[in-house]
C-alpha cells in the first residue's frame, strides 16, 4: 500500500516547502497539502492518510491546529501526528492533554528548515514501519469499528458508522480519496465515491471513480435496491464502471439474478456481504484479496 501524508500548515509556502521535501527524499509517499479552514476539513474527512503533520498556530482561522488533530483522531483511528510549530508554549497545556491519546509521536519546533525537514522526515519513515509491522492492530481496529456499525440500535447512526467503518475499509485497500454523501448531476446520492487513484495494473483498467453503496439492515438487499444503484452507476458521466454494494448482511436470490440481466453492460457491480468483509479484514494482503473477490464475481457473471 502507499502511504500517503496530510500537511496542515495556514503557511501554503511552508507546506509546499515541506511536500516538496518529501517529494524529493521520499517519492513512494503520497503528500496533500492543506492551507485553508475549508481545504483542511475537507481533506481530514475525505483523504486517508497514515501520517499527519499539523501546524498549531493559525491567526486567521476560526480554528487551530488542536482542534484540527482532534478532528484527525475522531475521524480516522489509523493517522498518527506529528505536531509542528514554532510557538509551542503557547499549546504546552493543549499539547499534553492531547499527547495522552497515544496518536501524537512527536512534537517538532520550527527552525532551519534543514534540520526541522530531517526530524520530520526521520519521524514519518517512523510511524509507516510501525504501522506495517503491526497488521493486527489494523485488523483489530477495523474489526471493533464493525462490530460497532453492526450492534447500533438507532437506524441513523447505524448508517453513518456503517459507512465510515467502509471508507476505512477501502482505505486500507489502497484508496486515499474517498467523499461521503456524494452527489451527481443528476441529484442522484452515493453513500461513497472513491477516487480510482491506487498504483495498481488491475485497477488500473477501470475509470476514475468507484461508487459504493452501503446497507447495514438486518434483512437482505432486494432487487429494487439494485436496480438504483445500477441507475446511479450508468449516469456517473461515463466516470464509473465499477460499482460495489456493500453490506453486513447478505442479499436476496433475486438481487443476484438482477445483475446477471447486466453482464453485457460495460460496468461491473460488486457484491460484499459479511463473509467478504471478513476476509478483507483478516487477509494479509487486503488489496490482492478485494482482486480475487472480484475476480470471483466476473467468473460467476
Amino acid at each position: 500500500m502507499r502511504h500517503s501524508i496530510l500537511v496542515i500548515d495556514d503557511e501554503a509556502i511552508g507546506a509546499k516547502n515541506l511536500a516538496k521535501a518529501f517529494e524529493t527524499e521520499r517519492p513512494s509517499f503520497k503528500v496533500v497539502t492543506a492551507s485553508t479552514e475549508k481545504d483542511i476539513e475537507y481533506q481530514i474527512e475525505n483523504f486517508y492518510f497514515t501520517v499527519a503533520i499539523v501546524d498549531l498556530r493559525m491567526d486567521n482561522f476560526n480554528r487551530n491546529g488542536i482542534d484540527f488533530i482532534k478532528q484527525i483522531i475522531e475521524s480516522n483511528p489509523f493517522a498518527k501526528v506529528i505536531i509542528m510549530s514554532a510557538f509551542l508554549p503557547e499549546f504546552s497545556s493543549e499539547v499534553a492533554q492531547i499527547f495522552a491519546s497515544g496518536r501524537v509521536i512527536d512534537v517538532i519546533p520550527k527552525g532551519a528548515f534543514d534540520t526541522f525537514k530531517k526530524r520530520i522526515l526521520a519521524t514519518t519513515d517512523k510511524a509507516v514501519q510501525d504501522y506495517e509491522s503491526n497488521p493486527s492492530l489494523t485488523q483489530k481496529t477495523l474489526n471493533d469499528l464493525y462490530a460497532e456499525a453492526k450492534n447500533e440500535s438507532d437506524a441513523y447512526a447505524k448508517g453513518i458508522k456503517f459507512e465510515h467503518f467502509v471508507s476505512l475499509l477501502f482505505s486500507q485497500i489502497g484508496f486515499p480519496h474517498i467523499t461521503k454523501r456524494f452527489i451527481d448531476r443528476s441529484q442522484n446520492e452515493v453513500d461513497l465515491m472513491i477516487r480510482n487513484e491506487i498504483q495498481d495494473n488491475f485497477f488500473s483498467k477501470f475509470k476514475q471513480y468507484i461508487l459504493v453503496e452501503c446497507k447495514n439492515t438486518a434483512g437482505p438487499i432486494d432487487k429494487n435496491q439494485i436496480i438504483q444503484f445500477v441507475s446511479k452507476v450508468e449516469h456517473a458521466a461515463g466516470l464509473c464502471n465499477l460499482g460495489i454494494v456493500i453490506t453486513a448482511s447478505s442479499f436476496k436470490r433475486t438481487s443476484l439474478d438482477e445483475m446477471i440481466r447486466y453482464s453485457n453492460k460495460a460496468f461491473k457491480i460488486i457484491f460484499l456481504t459479511n463473509r467478504e468483509i471478513a476476509k478483507l479484514i483478516y487477509s494479509n494482503d487486503i488489496t490482492e484479496e478485494f482482486k480475487t473477490i472480484i475476480d470471483m464475481q466476473v467468473k460467476d457473471n
